[in-house]
């Protein structure tokens, strides 16, 4: 199995101090988000492949360095050797955006990319992303992007529709991009969507504990014959790994003796055994 979305940071550092607050909001309950690697590597055993990042969007109080990224993950691989898989992250609001994604890829050998045009403010469209677009166009890096909705009072809902990310795609027809989190909780968008390109996916990281919202995706990804373009995630520290693969493997119990339509079993086993980095293009 792969894992495609995963965190890492300390709060303490690289969040603002109303970002931690607010950050409750989505389970919930308290939250501490730091991610230690004795815990990552202990959550992330069930994994042949895990991908790891951080987050940049100064707008809503965010802010992981990429070398602190970097060493995160020599630190897994020192102990689960060429388990983990480091994305960069960078801000196109900020200055030397470019610059920091080029060293994140070049000097620190990150193989990929997160975005959050909802964190950052930026319509995932606008010119200023261009040049990172093309460069990792050119260069077969993945971009994560999160879509859908979040729980940062500043965060800016309209950047963050799947539909979205149809214009990209069309401008730049080999960029493999995944949506995160399904779009939701504008999952329809997001499979008409990934229907269209042959390189942009979504993943299901963090949905499972919204049972009724989760089965209806799966369902309406079936429907639309999409299935094959869902990759697993569990969005650790959000959500960990066993809950998020028992969460999938368990959707069809809200449906009890009703008789409503089924997520298959090879829907379900698709998503956990899908070769997601080969898809996208990251050599071991």
């Amino acid at each position: 199995m792969q894992n495609i979305h995963t965190h890492t940071w300390n709060q303490a550092l690289h969040m603002a101090p109303e970002t931690v607050r607010e950050a409750d909001l989505s389970r919930g309950r308290p939250l501490d988000l730091t991610v230690l690697v004795d815990a990552y590597i202990e959550d992330i055993a069930p994994f042949d492949r895990v991908v790891t990042f951080g987050l940049k969007g100064r707008l809503t109080g965010y802010w992981v360095p990429d070398d602190y990224v970097a060493d995160f993950v020599a630190q897994v691989n020192t102990r689960a050797p060429g388990k983990a898989v480091g994305f960069a992250s960078c801000d196109p609001t900020q200055e030397g955006a470019m610059e920091e994604l080029v060293h994140a890829v070049e000097d620190l050998g990150l193989q990929g990319l997160k975005l959050g045009p909802i964190y950052a403010g930026f319509d995932p469209r606008s010119l200023g992303c261009e040049s990172i677009y093309a460069y990792c166009e050119q260069r077969c890096l993945p971009i994560l992007f999160h879509t859908g909705t979040t729980y940062n009072r500043a965060a800016p809902l309209g950047v963050s529709r799947p539909w979205l990310l149809d214009e990209i795609a069309i401008r730049f027809p080999e960029l493999r991009m995944v949506m995160a989190h399904l779009g939701h909780p504008f999952y329809e968008e997001c499979l008409v969507v990934i229907r269209k390109h042959p390189h942009l996916y979504a993943d299901i990281s963090a949905l499972f504990y919204r049972p009724w919202q989760f089965y209806n995706m799966l369902i309406t990804a079936q429907e639309y014959n999409v299935t094959h373009k869902l990759l697993f995630g569990s969005d650790y520290p959000f959500a960990g790994a066993q809950e998020s693969v028992q969460g999938l493997r368990n959707v069809n119990l809200i449906t009890a003796e009703s008789g409503l339509p089924r997520v298959t079993e090879a829907t379900i086993e698709g998503i956990l055994n899908r070769d997601a980095l080969g898809l996208l293009g990251v050599s071991r």
